[in-house]
């Protein structure tokens, strides 16, 4: 039993309890949160273009992504299309920012 002034813990898993119950909730605000700021972006226009033969990231870098770095621009394109390699194949259909 642990006393604390006038107060006596006798109980201590009463304390755990609380303790426990005040981090889940202060663990689902934080989340609440961040996830509303995570959906505040700017919606982007994308274009989908159908990959011809010969096409590469980069023709397209130099054809749609005018006045940006190339590999920033690639990297956008593999990132909205989860593309797993940067080889693309033809009749392949990807989005563009």
């Amino acid at each position: 039993m642990l006393v604390l002034g006038r107060y006596q813990l006798t109980h201590p898993r009463r304390l755990m309890r609380l303790a426990a119950i005040l981090a889940m909730s202060f663990g689902i605000s934080i989340l609440g949160i961040t996830g509303s700021f995570a959906g505040n972006a700017e919606p982007i226009a994308l274009e989908f273009v159908t990959i011809q033969a010969g096409d590469s990231l980069w023709n397209l870098a130099d054809q749609h992504g005018a006045g940006q770095d190339p590999r920033d621009w690639i990297a956008k394109v593999v990132k909205l299309n989860a593309l797993v390699t940067v080889e693309l194949r033809p009749g392949q259909q990807i989005a563009l920012p």
